[in-house]
């Protein structure tokens, strides 16, 4: 018998392994993000404790009935939008937050944009006098993310992006 996630995942490639809320709580809700088309798949699944099943607004979403046990952590999310979906969606939740360079603003030229905010960041490492293991590392995953994207490659952008989201809860 197939599983729920199985069902859910409708055979589609997964783009994107994420944790935008980071929490040790097994998981006991599965939200899902609408279909990419009326009646379609989810675009995303994200496993959520009974703490956060109300909460992470900007990741709106309905409840999935499962009778399956859950066994992924809080906040551990599956995404199967195509890449430009999940760089906006990166944008969206943290990286304009925390950066304020906004995508609309260099007509979603993702090198652009992500250059922009890697030397953001570098510059904050600079004035912390190097100091700080979180704000480091992102600096250094961001630029990894700004030279994927550069070389062309923004699927393998969003690998190193991933990682920033968990930290840039930290930061």
């Amino acid at each position: 018998m197939p599983t729920t996630l199985t069902q859910l995942s409708a055979g589609r490639e997964l783009t994107s392994l994420r944790t935008p809320l980071d929490c040790k709580d097994t998981a006991t809700v599965l939200r899902q993000g609408p279909g990419t088309e009326p009646g379609g798949a989810p675009s995303w699944l994200l496993f959520l404790c009974s703490e956060h099943s109300a909460d992470l607004p900007n990741w709106p979403g309905a409840p999935a009935n499962t009778t399956d046990r859950l066994t992924l952590s809080c906040g551990f999310a599956l995404d199967y939008r195509t890449t430009e979906q999940v760089l906006q969606s990166h944008a969206d939740l943290w990286l304009t937050p925390l950066t304020g360079v906004d995508p609309a603003a260099h007509a979603g030229a993702w090198p652009e944009v992500l250059d922009r905010a890697h030397r953001f960041l570098a510059s904050r490492l600079a004035e912390a006098g190097g100091e700080g293991e979180t704000l480091n590392s992102a600096t250094t995953m961001l630029g990894m993310a700004a030279e994927y994207a550069k070389a062309g490659n923004l699927y393998q952008a969003t690998v190193p992006l991933a990682y920033c989201e968990t930290a840039s809860q930290s930061l």
